[in-house]
């Protein structure tokens, strides 16, 4: 008799999810620092300036994939904790697509609000 192996479907998720979030903490490890250094330098701290601020393409791209790797880090951590402390499948998916809706909003009014800057 053969002894079978059973195969786990998704056996590589785990990897990629912790090198996702790890990846996420490093961008806003680096970013945050230097966009404070940044904002600090820029003395006379008025509307027009911090408006200003976001005009250049580099600085809201740069601001934009801060915002998404926020989220990203943060459903992977709820993601986890969901996973662990809640028991049964229907309240879980429901979670997940509350939360799944909710950064999805945030992700499309940080567009909508980086773009309206002229």
């Amino acid at each position: 008799m053969s002894r079978q192996t059973r195969q786990v479907g998704g056996s590589h998720r785990g990897l990629d999810m912790w090198l996702l979030q790890r990846a996420s903490s490093v961008y806003m490890a680096l970013f945050l620092p230097a966009f404070l250094v940044f904002v600090l330098l820029d003395t006379p701290l008025d509307h027009a300036a911090w408006s200003g601020l976001f005009i250049p393409l580099t600085m809201k791209v740069s601001v934009l994939l801060f915002i998404a790797a926020v989220l990203a880090h943060a459903w992977i951590g709820l993601r986890e904790i969901f996973i662990d402390y809640v028991h049964f499948l229907l309240p879980r998916l429901a979670l997940y697509f509350a939360f799944a809706a909710l950064y999805l909003a945030c992700l499309i009014w940080a567009v909508d609000i980086l773009w309206s800057v002229n």
